[in-house]
């Protein structure tokens, strides 16, 4: 068993580890002229470590679908395009649980927080935050894919992720200050 849950972890920095270096991967690939083809085999390799580490199938078949038609069509266009289809991804995951259980009231539970109404509508509006916020860093990450590839892995590869860490921070702040001000610290 402890060997299963090393196995797990190795995985999950695995994944985490792709997601960052994957912009720096493609930017060098793409300057040194290494086949599109060659970096479709990465990304279908993200792809079986992506579905491992979070078991959604769609993912898995969305990057594997992703990876495929980068090997049909060879064009380095569609390297560019993974950071958008993650981030749409992700944007969908936000928008789709406001028709059930906000991801974010999901996320308050599975670690162990006891939800009341006003924090089940504080989840409710953080998850449409994040679901537009997503929405507009793909948008973004998209528009990055016509520039240089300078500015897109600048772009994806570190303005992304100070923005995501800056919403994390902000939505921290809210939290904080919706805990403190109902007294449940």
């Amino acid at each position: 068993m402890p060997l299963k849950k090393s196995l797990i972890k190795i995985i999950k920095i695995l994944g985490v580890g792709f997601t960052v270096i994957y912009p720096f991967v493609v930017f060098f690939a793409l300057k040194r002229h290494v086949a599109v083809r060659f970096l479709a085999l990465f990304l279908l390799a993200a792809a079986g470590i992506s579905f491992i580490r979070n078991k959604k199938i769609w993912v898995f078949i969305c990057v594997l679908l992703f990876g495929l038609g980068l090997i049909v069509f060879n064009d380095d266009v569609f390297l560019k395009l993974y950071p958008v289809l993650m981030n749409v991804s992700v944007c969908l995951m936000f928008a789709l649980s406001l028709r059930g259980v906000p991801l974010i009231e999901k996320f308050a539970t599975k670690m162990g927080y006891k939800l009341g109404a006003t924090d089940k509508q504080y989840a409710h509006r953080a998850t449409y935050a994040w679901a537009i916020f997503m929405f507009c860093l793909a948008a973004l990450s998209c528009v990055t894919v016509f520039l240089s590839d300078e500015i897109w892995v600048l772009f994806n590869g570190l303005i992304s992720y100070v923005l995501i860490a800056m919403m994390i921070g902000v939505v921290f702040i809210i939290h904080k200050r919706h805990t403190d001000v109902r007294g449940n610290k």
